[in-house]
């Protein structure tokens, strides 16, 4: 024997089963915004350079890069912007940077004072010269004396900067090395081939001394170049056909 359902029933039956499944609905797209809020937040931000952590883990080197150019010849200075971070419970200072690509140098810090040309010795002038005997008139005349020109004084080029550095970073904060801030690091004249644009360092050394004396390193494989600050010229789009 079939036993028939009310109608009114049959509506209160369907509406639970309705606000159940909204319920469902509602509690599985709270779950996956709650994921995506987490996973949003533990995210680091794509911006250009190389980021990397010293080897005790309590520096952090963000944003390292070169300074872009179409290209870098050999002698040429190669400025390198970094912000380094010191998340120890002491200060630290930055005290050296080495490079394969030649002598790496703080730009902008404390310049060594430049040495002075050695003093050349005058020749003496004609008027300090002993004085010569009375002319007689059968006397042959004496030889003019040659004139004697100084060796001229080159002076050094002034250097671009120094490799002895000590660049302190407080305790939770962090410093800003790039040429917009006037203080940066740059290779002091790039030894090897053409560093072309996309191009990158090789092998540069940091190293930090902390307040107690101890050090850390820093090391990267490479040191990319940035990107340009304006876009690239796009090339054109019209192609020519033959026979046109």
């Amino acid at each position: 024997m079939t036993r028939t359902i009310p109608a009114a029933r049959r509506r209160t039956v369907l509406g639970a089963a309705l606000l159940a499944s909204a319920a469902l609905g509602v509690g599985l797209l709270s779950g996956c915004s709650a994921g995506q809020i987490t996973q949003t937040d533990t995210q680091v931000a794509a911006v250009p350079g190389v980021s990397a952590n010293s080897t005790d883990g309590l520096i952090a080197l963000r944003d390292g890069a070169v300074a872009y150019s179409n290209e870098y010849k050999p002698g040429s200075v190669v400025p390198i912007e970094v912000r380094l971070f010191n998340n120890a419970k002491q200060s630290v200072k930055l005290t050296g940077v080495t490079s394969a690509a030649g002598t790496v140098v703080l730009v902008g810090g404390a310049m060594p004072a430049a040495a002075a040309p050695a003093p050349t010795s005058a020749a003496p002038s004609p008027s300090s010269a002993s004085p010569s005997a009375p002319r007689s008139g059968s006397g042959s005349p004496s030889a003019p004396a040659s004139a004697t020109k100084s060796p001229s004084v080159v002076a050094a080029p002034a250097p671009v900067g120094t490799a002895k550095m000590a660049v302190e970073i407080p305790v939770g904060g962090f410093v800003a090395l790039s040429q917009s801030t006037k203080t940066y690091l740059a290779v002091e004249k790039l030894s090897g081939d053409v560093l072309m644009a996309g191009g990158a360092l090789a092998d540069v050394k940091f190293t930090f001394t902390y307040a107690d004396g101890t050090t850390t390193e820093l090391t990267l494989g490479e040191l990319p170049m940035t990107v340009p600050l304006s876009p690239l010229p796009k090339p054109s789009s019209v192609v020519g056909h033959e026979g046109e």
